[in-house]
């Protein structure tokens, strides 16, 4: 899937998407990775080198390359600097129970769901060259992704899907083996099976699931679970690691 004008979290109702979490400030990798056919890219302002100042190229480079820029907001106030940008999808890590969701919505939508700084001037409203009107009607069509990450969010996962404005659900599944005493054991039966209750919870709710993959046999696994956010390692490990290959591969 690539960008279309269906807000990203109902396409997910009927199929799966992959990219990656980025860790770069270069607005050049970002368009390659899209244009090799990521359909999403994560840029990540909770565990990345970048901030709003850098932000702007890097949702540009996204839309060069016709990928979805889903940017993780560490703070509330990245949330609505990051669609005043341009980007469509937000992803908030560390969501424990129904208020940190509804602070979330309520920093991302404008009213009456949320409290939204308002303002037209922004790369979002085409600096202003948008109709009004359709700008403040269009920013509806958004993505809020709460992202659960330890066993108090699972233990509050029923009212957090509940939230008016929550429209995906992301499992991080190293934060979670950490918060059940694994740390790293991403793939332990103890995550599985969270995540697999999760996707058994959300989908009674046609919620779509995303979560954290290292391996091509992971992500066909989870995706034959009803997984179909699924957020492919980290740019920069994918770099490092065909570069291994590559030099592997020469000196033989």
């Amino acid at each position: 899937m690539k960008n279309s004008k269906i807000p990203f979290h109902q396409k997910l109702q009927n199929e799966a998407v992959f990219g990656p979490f980025s860790k770069t400030s270069d607005p050049n990798m970002i368009e390659a990775m899209g244009m090799g056919g990521m359909d999403f890219i994560i840029l990540d302002l909770e565990h990345g080198p970048n901030d709003v100042t850098t932000l702007g190229n890097l949702v540009r480079a996204c839309e060069c390359s016709d990928t979805t820029a889903v940017v993780r907001c560490l703070r509330s106030d990245q949330i609505g600097q990051a669609l005043d940008l341009g980007a469509r999808v937000v992803q908030i890590p560390h969501v424990n129970c129904a208020a940190d969701a509804e602070r979330a919505v309520d920093a991302a939508r404008f009213g009456p769901m949320g409290h939204r700084g308002v303002c037209r001037y922004v790369r979002a409203a085409g600096h202003s060259s948008t109709d009004k009107h359709d700008y403040f009607h269009n920013a509806a069509d958004i993505t809020v992704i709460a992202q659960v990450e330890g066993t108090e969010g699972l233990k509050n996962l029923d009212t957090i899907i509940e939230v008016p404005g929550v429209d995906m659900i992301f499992v991080g599944v190293y934060d979670l083996s950490q918060s059940l005493g694994m740390t790293g054991q991403t793939e332990a039966p103890e995550v599985v099976a969270a995540l697999k209750e999760v996707v058994a919870k959300c989908s009674a709710k046609h919620i779509p699931v995303g979560t954290f993959v290292e391996s091509v046999e992971s992500a066909r696994k989870y995706r034959s679970m009803g997984i179909h956010y699924l957020c492919y390692s980290v740019d920069v490990g994918i770099l490092m690691s065909a570069c291994q290959n590559l030099t592997m591969d020469m000196r033989q």
